[in-house]
């Protein structure tokens, strides 16, 4: 071990999650997890590519692209390489600007803070298949903890999961490189200090850029702590700590991969749009669907919340496609007059059609303070239609704490509809063989290199 100004102590959750990212394997994974984890990241990569074209994205992308850093990994769909730390940054940015992100509640872990700084890292070192789903499954369950230990971090305006994100990702990080316990700890302890994220910019680029950020800031304080950078090695449990200033929590017992790897539960979007509105808009298809319902029948639709379902949902009449994936009036409203929602379907045109904005009209949120819980989820969603000939239908959706789990033809059907927006039938299937066969793929720079150059 190399000298450190602190000494490094033998307990606690800091030390917890250096031990914990050390002695998990691939080999501790069954086979379940080990094919949903290849589904996960199969969708990560599907819709990554779309959202490079994106306008928050692109912003992010023109800036990494003047930097000219050392050319480490992909920049997938952007046709250049960058350095590790700034590929996690562009390949998150963009897998969030779809909204499209995959996610456990009521945590609210995502994977697009994640999966972009196992691979960009991954490239740069020539990791194999197994190693990726190793530091994935690693850095997700890390997350979600610490995340399950302090829901009340939502509640005070941080966005828990870019908080979280970047200390998973500097203990994979940290495993990744080869780094011991000691130097581990101080990887993580350097991760809660760049951990940042506000529950309030949802609706602006920087929520997107901030899954980017956890990615590279994950990079960094683990190559930080390999040139000898020092945290204080009790950083996260400590009074006046990370965890008690973000939640007021002190000595967690994060229960690391005890009863099964948390990424086990993560739930993929039918809708790209914020989590907290996909069991409503499932929901709510069932219902017109099941009573075939047409827009022009609609007098108004309600819908009763909890209140920390508006902190992020809360444009009702939203100005830009960022804010749109925030708004469940629009949502509904697309969803009433389409059916189908795709990523067209909360573009500028949608955001100022007409017949959308009238629909929108009709929606009222209803809000419940006895509702209320730690975090923003937690419970049912009552929805009720009331038709203009004095008719009505209602149905109680689902908490966003339950997951969706959508079956593989499902994920195929989702990941080629983003996929073939950029890339050639023949690249998407290419790239989906691989990924989900990702235990035999030697090099996962060889996925990397055919999501960068798009050949269409």
């Amino acid at each position: 071990m190399q000298n450190r100004r602190f000494f490094v102590t033998s307990k606690g959750a800091t030390r917890d999650i250096a031990e914990f990212a050390l002695k998990t394997t691939y080999d501790d994974f069954d086979d379940k997890l080990r094919q949903r984890m290849k589904e996960i990241l199969l969708d990560s990569v599907g819709m990554t590519l779309p959202g490079a074209f994106m306008t928050q994205a692109k912003a992010a992308i023109n800036y990494i692209k003047e930097l000219r850093a050392p050319e480490e990994a992909g920049v997938w769909a952007a046709g250049f390489r960058t350095s590790a730390e700034w590929a996690a940054v562009a390949n998150g940015c963009s897998s969030h600007d779809t909204e499209f992100e995959d996610d456990t509640y009521p945590d609210g872990t995502y994977q697009v803070g994640i999966f972009p700084g196992i691979f960009a890292l991954g490239e740069k070192l020539h990791i194999s298949g197994k190693q990726a789903i190793e530091g994935f499954v690693i850095a997700f369950d890390i997350a979600a903890k610490i995340g399950l230990s302090s829901l009340e971090c939502m509640t005070r305006g941080f966005t828990g999961p870019a908080l979280f994100c970047t200390i998973g990702v500097a203990a994979s990080a940290a495993k990744m490189l080869k780094l011991d316990v000691d130097t581990t700890v101080h990887a993580v302890s350097i991760a809660a200090s760049h951990g940042s994220g506000l529950l309030k910019q949802t609706g602006a680029g920087i929520h997107l850029y901030e899954a980017g950020l956890a990615s590279k800031d994950g990079i960094s304080s683990a190559m930080l702590a390999k040139h000898g950078l020092t945290g204080l090695p009790n950083i996260i449990e400590m009074p006046m700590g990370f965890l008690d200033a973000v939640a007021g929590v002190t000595d967690p017992d994060l229960k690391l991969g005890e009863g099964g790897f948390h990424s086990i539960n993560i739930g993929i979007k039918r809708y790209p749009c914020c989590f907290m509105q996909q069991q409503v808009m499932f929901g709510f298809l069932e219902l017109i669907r099941e009573n075939n319902i047409s827009a022009d029948d609609v007098e108004s639709i309600e819908v009763d919340v909890q209140p920390g379902f508006l902190r992020p949902v809360r444009f009702h009449h939203p100005d830009n496609e960022d804010q749109a994936r925030f708004s469940l009036p629009h949502s509904l409203a697309v969803l009433l007059l389409d059916e189908k929602v795709f990523l067209d379907s909360y573009n500028e045109e949608r955001v100022h059609d007409p017949k959308v904005k009238a629909l929108r009209d009709r929606v009222k949120i209803i809000v419940h303070p006895e509702w209320d819980l730690p975090g923003i989820s937690g419970h049912d969603n009552p929805v009720k239609i009331r038709l203009k000939d004095g008719r009505e239908f209602s149905k109680v959706c689902t908490s966003a704490d339950v997951s969706m789990i959508l079956g593989t033809d499902e994920i195929m059907e989702k990941y080629m509809g983003c996929a073939l927006r950029v890339v050639s039938k023949s690249r998407a299937e290419q790239i989906a063989d691989m990924v989900l066969s990702l235990e035999k793929v030697d090099d996962i720079s060889k996925i990397s290199e055919l999501a960068t150059y798009p050949d269409k």
